[in-house]
């Protein structure tokens, strides 16, 4: 009876345990849309959580430098033993015993002016937070550009795969019809190998295809940064066919709005103004320095001690009755006695308090040139920011410039496609008739299908080349992505 129990309990924890499992695994998420994908990807990647990272710590880089305006305070005590000869702090004199000693102080001291280093100091760190803001900007198109190219790859090789599936199916039924006809005497042997090879070069293509759209599932998933996604989909948009219009904007058109909106070229810029803050910073070194600081102090030692005088009465002879000894003359006085006694340690604390006030000039002469070549760098380090912010215009303008001269050719690459496959289709239609009749060989046949299948596949990547151009292009223009 225990048994059996034990047997019941053991199978309904197996099947809850699967139960738990099974929902854990429907909760994943397989299907995924475009804005998901930018969704989950701006509030879990790790690039964009580093760059957020480098801002926290810009912003803690500001509250130290307001902190350095604050007067420093500092405490320190310390209690110590001396055995055999050493020197009694008290009397400055050497003696051979056991002493104890402990000294207390607090120190504190207030920069009033050091060439505004402090100042222009707080000034390049704020500069430096608003960069590394820029930067994180930066990170989250960087990975929306990423996002949507991996996206639309997806799409791309599914439509692919559809054409050869249905490039198949195209090919199994002509290789049905065909063999049909061999049996009945009406075509060559040859006719049936031919379509054969052409059904197992479709079977193929399938194979490529199917790879395609897995490699491009993985890099998706890859920018996801996911760990454990099966049976992974993406919620495949209507994509229309490109606009056939010129374009009616130009590539520097779209430049003048990407200057001033991208977050790289604002964090080049920023990171100008920085140098020229650490300029400042440098030189500021050239001025005296001037610090007010005070000290508390006091002390203790077991060498110290506190002395009392008691006064004990005596009784003197002061002189004799008319010189008579025999009638003395006595006078009471007191006989004051010094007596040594502890001195407890809150006493000497208190009664050693020492007070220091001290304004501290220090004015720099010579300092192996220290600070001119401080200066030097940080001139050299401004004129490498400006030229890097030139720089990051410039890539910006070239990809900017690539991007309208791929969308353009794109365009151009599409309609000469569309009017391909117009053309291509025409003559299969052709040949398939006469092929059916008997009229052209398979090998004909062949090649004025293939010629038509090529066009097809050609005018969807053609498509989405175009679309992801015109995707980018809204993007310089500070447009929003969709599909």
């Amino acid at each position: 009876m225990l048994l059996s129990k034990k047997l019941w309990l053991g199978i309904a924890l197996f099947f809850s345990i699967g139960l738990c499992e099974s929902s854990r695994a429907q909760s994943v998420k397989t299907t995924w849309t475009l804005q998901e994908c930018i969704d989950y990807a701006l509030k879990n990647n790790l690039q964009i959580k580093q760059a957020e990272l480098n801002a926290q710590l810009a912003k803690v880089n500001i509250n130290q430098a307001k902190s350095n305006l604050l007067p420093a305070l500092n405490g320190s005590t310390y209690y110590g033993f001396s055995f055999g000869r050493s020197i009694n702090p008290t009397e400055n004199i050497f003696v051979d015993k056991e002493i104890q000693v402990s000294n207390t102080s607090v120190n504190g001291n207030i920069t009033l002016f050091n060439g505004l280093q402090l100042q222009n100091n707080i000034k390049r760190n704020r500069l430096d937070n608003e960069a590394a803001l820029a930067d994180i900007d930066q990170a989250r198109n960087d990975m929306i550009l990423n996002l949507v190219s991996a996206y639309l790859q997806i799409l791309l090789s599914e439509e692919l795969l559809q054409r050869a599936n249905v490039q198949l199916a195209s090919s199994q039924s002509q290789a049905e019809r065909t063999q049909k006809l061999f049996r009945a005497g009406s075509v060559a042997e040859n006719n049936v190998l031919e379509i054969n090879a052409q059904v197992a070069t479709d079977e193929l293509a399938i194979i490529n295809a199917q790879n395609q759209k897995d490699l491009a599932e993985l890099t998706l998933i890859q920018l996801l940064d996911l760990k454990d996604i099966r049976d992974f989909e993406v919620v495949k948009p209507e994509i229309k066919d490109p606009d056939q219009d010129v374009i009616v904007f130009d590539a520097n058109t779209v430049f003048d709005v990407a200057q001033q909106k991208m977050p790289q070229v604002k964090a080049a810029e920023i990171r100008v103004r920085s140098a020229l803050r650490g300029i400042d910073i440098s030189r500021g070194a050239y001025y005296p320095r001037l610090s007010l600081g005070s000290t508390l102090a006091t002390n203790y030692s077991t060498a110290a001690k506190r002395y009392e005088v008691i006064q004990t009465p005596v009784t003197i002879i002061s002189g004799y009755v008319n010189n008579d000894r025999s009638m003395p003359v006595y006078l009471q006085g007191m006989n004051p006695t010094q007596q040594e006694l502890d001195y407890p340690y809150w006493d000497q604390f208190r009664n050693n308090l020492g007070r220091t006030i001290t304004l501290n000039l220090s004015v720099p002469i010579l300092n192996g040139f220290q600070v001119r070549n401080n200066v030097t760098r940080s001139v050299i380090n401004h004129k490498s920011a400006v030229l890097n912010t030139e720089i990051v215009r410039n890539q910006l303008r070239r990809n900017i410039q690539q991007a309208y001269a791929d969308a353009t050719a794109a365009q151009k690459r599409f309609a000469a496609t569309r009017r391909q496959l117009e053309a291509f289709q025409q003559s299969f239609r052709s040949a398939e008739i006469r092929f059916s009749n008997g009229l052209i060989n398979p090998t004909d046949f062949n090649v004025a299908r293939n010629n038509f299948l090529k066009a097809q596949s050609d005018l969807i990547q053609a498509k989405y080349e175009y679309t992801f151009k015109l995707k980018i292009l809204d993007f310089y223009q500070d447009k929003p992505l969709s599909l």
